[in-house]
This record gives structure tokens, sequence and C-alpha cells, in this order.
């Protein structure tokens, strides 16, 4: 009787295409989940002032808006995070088929930190627009009569006022938010991995409840050391999108703008639904990302 034959490794293309799948069905989970809470913490950090924090900012839209409110924009980061996660899984999984030279040594944590810095680069072209649109979309509070009534609405005004580069309006600080954000996603998600490894055990037969606290850790610590970036990100692109009608003149100018109104904590208002939401939505993304992959081979 023959033996098995050994499994074909698959090709850089294969592997490619199932990050990109698996990527995109993460991408959803973590959208479902945190969008909630990702509406509270954009008008926390744009409209600070309607609200006295992040329960009451919760009950507002509530009561004003119906539980459907805390969804408001969903539309774009639904499919903008799919097509954001393939390219972000996709842009990592490359860069550390780049960084890994010596077949006979996994990867360290300084270079999968270094793949998933470069992976930040790759998803914020991806990322800036989708973000934009959604940040316009949240922004709208009952009660005013709304700019734009609906998320592809919302893409065609602006593209037709300002052009497909007004869609990249906060590129430049959404750039200073993805780098050093998705090096400490990866780095500490592959920290805490490895860290759960039973001695003699592989880093891929970890349980699902396992892999979920690490993404959930990855989630924490890209938030907990970068977050004033986002808040800076956010300011500028809820901004008008007509550059002689903006508040903000670039990042420095915002960036001293919020410091010389709040001081320290205007860089961190909306902080704690972005905790909140960092757990349970990584935790989300990296369970079904891991698991789609094992699924597809």
């Amino acid at each position: 009787m023959s033996s098995p034959q050994p499994r074909v490794p698959d090709s850089n293309f294969m592997l490619a295409m199932k990050d990109i799948f698996a990527g995109s069905i993460g991408g959803v989970a973590q959208v479902i989940v945190g969008h909630p809470l990702d509406t509270i913490k954009v008008r926390l950090q744009t409209q600070g002032h309607l609200y006295s924090g992040t329960a009451d900012c919760f009950r507002k839209t509530v009561s004003q808006e119906g539980f459907l409110g805390l969804y408001k924009g969903i539309q774009s980061p639904l499919v903008g995070l799919a097509v954001m996660n393939s390219v972000m899984f996709l842009a990592y999984g490359q860069a550390k088929a780049f960084l890994h030279t010596d077949p006979a040594r996994p990867l360290s944590i300084a270079q999968l930190t270094l793949a998933g810095g470069l992976a930040g680069i790759a998803v914020s072209f991806v990322e800036g627009p989708v973000d934009f649109f959604k940040s316009q979309m949240q922004v709208q509070v009952a009660g005013k009569e709304p700019q734009y009534t609906g998320i592809v609405d919302c893409a065609k005004k602006i593209v037709r006022a300002r052009g497909v580069f007004g869609a990249y309006q906060g590129l430049g600080a959404t750039f200073l938010r993805d780098v050093p954000s998705n090096a400490a996603y990866f780095g500490f998600y592959e920290l805490a991995r490895r860290a759960m490894v039973p001695a003699s055990g592989r880093v891929e037969d970890l349980s699902s409840l396992k892999v979920m606290a690490a993404g959930g850790f990855g989630g924490m610590m890209y938030w907990t050391l970068t977050y004033p970036t986002d808040v800076i990100k956010s300011s500028i692109q809820t901004d008008h999108i007509m550059p002689d009608q903006r508040k903000y003149k670039g990042i420095m100018d915002c960036a001293r703008k919020i410091y010389a109104a709040e001081g320290m904590k205007g860089f961190y208002k909306g902080f704690t639904p972005c905790f909140i939401r960092s757990i349970p939505a990584n935790a989300a993304c990296f369970v079904v990302y891991e698991n789609v992959r094992k699924l597809t081979g």
C-alpha cells in the first residue's frame, strides 16, 4: 500500500488569496461587533461639548436616533473594512515573507512588528477614504438637516466637490496613526500568542479562546499607544470638505489647536468607548481570520 503523498506547499499567490479572503471575513466580524462604540468614540472626539461622557453619549444617541443610530455610517466600514482588512492581512503576510530570509528560524517579534508597520503603510490608502466617509456620516446628529442622505451620497458629493483626491482628506494623519498602531497591533498580538503556547506546542494549535485573548490584547495596545493621533485624524476628517472653510490647516495646526483649547486631555476624548471596543472587536477579527485560514488549508 502506497504511503500518502506529502502536501504540496501553497504558492505565494494562493497564500495571498487566502489572506485576502480570511482578512475580509475578519473585517466584517470586527465592524459588526465594534461599530456602535466607534460611533460614540467619533462623536466624543469631535462633538464632545454635546455630551458629558461615554454613557451620556450612548443614552442620547439611542433616545434620539434609536439603537440603529449607533450603526450610523456602517455601510462604509462594512464594505471598506472587509477590503481594508484583506489588504492589511495581505500586506502583513507579504511583509513577513519578505523579512523571512532564514527558513530555519521563525521571525522575531521585532521583525513581526516591522511587518505590521509595513502593512500599516499599505492599508492607509484604503482606510483613509473609508474612515473619511464614515466620520462625515457619524457626526450628523438627529434634529439637524443632514448634509448626506447615506454613505453613497456622501462619497458622491465629496468627489463631485473635491475630485477623487478629496476622498483622501486626512491621509497624512492616517499614515501618522496607522504605521505605528499596526506595528503595535501585530507585534503585541504575536507576542501574546507565543506567550500562551505550551512547552513543545505550536502557535497554530492555540484554542479559539486564546486567539481571541491575543487579538483583544493586540487591539488594546493598538489604541492605547497611539490614541492621540486618532483624535487628530478624526478632527481633520470631520472638518469641512472645502479647504477655505476648514478649521484646521494640517496635522500640526490641528494638534496645536486641540492642545490650546483643552490641553493634553483633548487628545484622549472618546478614549473610554474606544478602549472598550478594541478588545471584543479585535478578538472577533483575529479569531475569525485564524479559523478561516485554517479552513482554507
